[in-house]
């Protein structure tokens, strides 16, 4: 029969640590050598005044999964099936309100496989099943591809000539980087923190989530400010380009835009604006 297997063989063993790491650093337990340890893990993952944390944990445990698949059962052991998503050793398409190939193809096996539709006899041939898994596979990931594209274009429509100041997560801390999730939009992006000046220390604990850059630490979930803009230096290849605002880390952060209080309060202090007051508005 035809399998949809969420996350393959489940979480990856390197990015497993990265997840229960991550959590740890909030003060959350994260068990994930089961997929019904995960599906507990993450439904009593909460920290009280922070109701998005558990979306964010949620959103980071994803990544930690390999890539989706449909499969051919018959082709493989049954001890390398699993549904991480939704905590069951067996899952398969039966039906679906938006009628999605799989599930046809799971309809069609059915119906030959009891013998009440002798149309699609060939779906009994499981070398036959794998090839179409296979074709399914990649068509979803060209589905995917253009759904990023699409996504790509119009964000770049919507930012275009636009500065805009917006909060932010931490989603992962590299070794001189960040991965940011900007909620009102839904938008994630990679900010790399280059230093203007050489002396600019930085420090990424990995086992903690952790980097730190000069005297300013950031950890995974923390909240930040960034700058969203559209990058149009090459009118081919236009990019929609984040910068870190705040925290404010000296030779790597960037001003604030010109946004309403920004305006006004360079009316009443000409020139560059306080720090104490970029701090207290930002």
């Amino acid at each position: 029969g035809i399998n949809a297997e969420y996350g393959s063989s489940g979480i990856n063993a390197e990015y497993g640590d990265l997840l229960v790491n991550a959590a740890a650093v909030k003060g959350v337990e994260v068990l994930c050598s089961t997929n019904k340890e995960l599906a507990y893990s993450l439904e009593n993952a909460n920290i009280p005044g922070d109701p998005f944390f558990n979306i964010l944990l949620r959103i980071v445990s994803t990544r930690c999964m390999m890539q989706a698949v449909y499969f051919c059962s018959g082709l493989y052991p049954e001890e390398e099936y699993f549904h991480y998503g939704l905590a069951v050793p067996l899952y398969t398409h039966f039906t679906s309100p938006i009628r999605r190939y799989p599930d046809l193809l799971v309809h069609r096996l059915l119906a030959a496989s009891v013998g009440s539709d002798k149309t699609y006899t060939e779906l009994l041939d499981r070398n036959i099943v794998n090839e179409w898994c296979e074709n399914m596979n990649y068509r979803h990931h060209q589905a995917q591809l253009v759904q990023r594209s699409s996504i790509a274009l119009h964000t770049q429509l919507y930012f275009k000539d636009k500065c805009l100041d917006e909060d932010a997560y931490i989603l992962f801390v590299r070794r001189n980087a960040i991965v940011v999730l900007v909620r009102r939009y839904g938008l994630e992006s990679t900010i790399f923190l280059k230093a203007i000046e050489s002396d600019v220390e930085f420090n990424y604990e990995e086992e903690k989530c952790k980097l730190t850059v000069g005297k300013v630490t950031m950890q995974m979930f923390d909240r930040v400010v960034v700058q969203i803009s559209v990058e149009d230096c090459n009118i081919q290849h236009k990019k929609l380009r984040m910068k870190l605002v705040n925290p404010i880390i000296p030779g790597v952060s960037v001003e604030p835009s010109t946004s309403l209080w920004a305006t006004m309060m360079s009316l009443m202090f000409p020139g560059q604006l306080p720090s104490n007051l970029r701090s207290q508005f930002l």
